[in-house]
């Protein structure tokens, strides 16, 4: 089951958080579980976007963090992610999808005429697109980063 997220599930998020930051692109930089934990907070409280949560027996075994803004050169809306963190054995299912997809819908419902997802991990990126590419999203272009 996809839901909104609530405040007492940000203990697990930040648990789920940890385990992706640690395998990926990030984990070069601190992760505070601190400044995460108020992040999802705000999320919550509806400060510039959203949490969803995978259930799953009563366990939240995923979720996923994204915003809405409008563009720099008009007022249109983008909906955009900050992350989805799913437990590692549960990546290969349906959890991914389920949660763009309820994503997708509170993006729609706000009036984004985009929806923008990245991957910053680079962990399974070839996986990753081929996930995208089924929930509808289309290339665009590469995300490049510089370790500095």
């Amino acid at each position: 089951m996809i839901r909104p997220a609530k405040h007492s599930d940000v203990p697990r998020l930040i648990e789920l958080g940890a385990i992706l930051h640690a395998t990926s692109n990030y984990s070069k930089m601190a992760y505070s579980p601190e400044k995460s934990a108020s992040f999802l907070h705000d999320l919550i409280n509806g400060l510039g976007g959203v949490v969803f949560v995978a259930e799953v027996g009563g366990e939240v075994v995923g979720g996923m963090a994204g915003g809405i803004t409008d563009q720099w050169f008009s007022d249109d809306l983008i909906a955009y992610d900050y992350s989805i963190f799913i437990e590692p054995s549960r990546r290969s299912g349906i959890t991914a999808t389920r949660l763009i997809k309820t994503f997708e819908q509170w993006a729609i419902l706000r009036g984004a005429k985009q929806l923008h997802m990245g991957i910053g991990t680079g962990l399974n990126v070839e996986g990753t697109v081929r996930l995208y590419q089924s929930c509808g999203l289309n290339h665009f272009g590469p995300l490049m980063m510089k370790e500095l």
